[in-house]
């Protein structure tokens, strides 16, 4: 069995973790492909060497360029385009569900069926990369299985859709029910 561990002690966001899969050796190109497979489109997705903080630790830092005005969607849509998308089934699986958690989490915060929930933030193109393209590297990698240091609760404010809303937002509490965190 092959385990992708992650040292999520300061966080760890989409980018962040698709980077690391690829520095350890993941194919952009397989990335790329599967997040044209599920948007309909090339996506501009580079990957470039970078040192944290200036210190020892070096690693890729990804960025995907999508443009402006890119709509946000639903859940239900974001699920049909991932099951529409030809790509191999543990990438379908694994990207579905990550959708289908947050679909839950948002809908518990907004009161509504999942499958309603509109996607702000994590409908634009730019998480459907970091998410689908997380996927396709863990399969690119043939990642059995994933596993994170507990995460770190962390405190303060972030301005979304929505306004400013406390950190972890509301939808992030209910992510971390059930995960061990610190802080």
């Amino acid at each position: 069995m092959r385990i992708a561990w992650f040292d999520a002690r300061s966080g760890l966001s989409g980018d962040m973790t698709l980077g690391a899969l690829l520095d350890a050796g993941a194919s952009l190109d397989a990335v790329r492909a599967a997040v044209a497979a599920v948007t309909g489109r090339a996506v501009a997705i580079e990957a470039r060497p970078c040192v944290h903080a200036g210190g020892p630790v070096r690693g890729l830092r990804v960025s995907v360029e999508t443009g402006d005005g890119e709509p946000h969607r639903t859940a239900g849509g974001i699920l049909a385009s991932i099951a529409a998308s030809g790509l191999p089934e543990p990438v379908i699986q694994r990207a579905s569900a990550v959708f289908e958690r947050l679909a839950l989490a948002e809908g518990a915060v907004h009161k509504e069926p999942p499958e309603h929930v509109h996607f702000h933030e994590v409908g634009a193109v730019d998480s459907i990369a970091d998410i689908v393209g997380v996927a396709a590297a863990l399969h690119d990698l043939r990642v059995d299985r994933v596993e994170a240091s507990p995460l770190p609760w962390t405190h303060g404010t972030v301005v979304c859709r929505h306004g400013v809303l406390p950190v972890p937002a509301p939808a992030t509490v209910e992510l971390l029910k059930g995960w061990p965190v610190f802080g």
